[in-house]
């Protein structure tokens, strides 16, 4: 514990709230304009109209760095601060303790929207079909991940009022 600093690892977590809180409500706007256009089908995503592809583009960059935040910074330094521990440990064992903790709904949810911005960063304009169907599944599932990071924020904040 040579470098354990909660005061430090409170800024932290609080500043990845404040940037998860601004990459949500640009998903939320994204979202209600998107509505229209979902489920998205290979045709019309290629045939978008050319005001909304930069919507959609928000909505991607929006939701990949929220799960980016999440992983990176959030819930890191979230368990080490619970655990008054900065050492390095295995994601997965983050992710662990955080759902022991209630601090994360789910651990295996978590990995399923890690692969789905996996799959998004690795978008390849033939496949038209996986990623129509991987924006659907993003589209329909994305509040899931909004869930998850304000049980992750609640209960920081119910901790800071201990």
């Amino acid at each position: 514990m040579s470098g354990y600093n909660p005061e430090e690892l409170r800024a932290t977590i609080r500043s990845a709230i404040q940037e998860g809180e601004a990459h949500i409500r640009q998903l939320e706007r994204a979202s209600t304009l998107l509505s229209p256009l979902f489920p998205l089908s290979p045709d019309s995503l290629l045939s978008l109209p050319e005001d909304q592809v930069p919507i959609l583009d928000q909505f991607i960059y929006r939701f990949t760095k929220l799960q980016d935040s999440m992983a990176s910074r959030l819930l890191p330094t979230l368990h080490s601060l619970l655990r008054a521990d900065d050492s390095p440990r295995p994601f997965l064992d983050i992710l662990s303790y955080l759902e022991q903790l209630g601090a994360l709904s789910s651990e295996d949810r978590w990995l399923f929207f890690r692969a789905l911005r996996n799959n998004l960063a690795h978008d390849y304009p033939e496949s038209s079909q996986q990623t129509a169907q991987t924006l659907n599944t993003l589209y329909e599932n994305w509040n899931e991940l909004r869930q998850m990071f304000r049980i992750a924020r609640d209960y920081f904040l119910s901790y800071e009022t201990e």
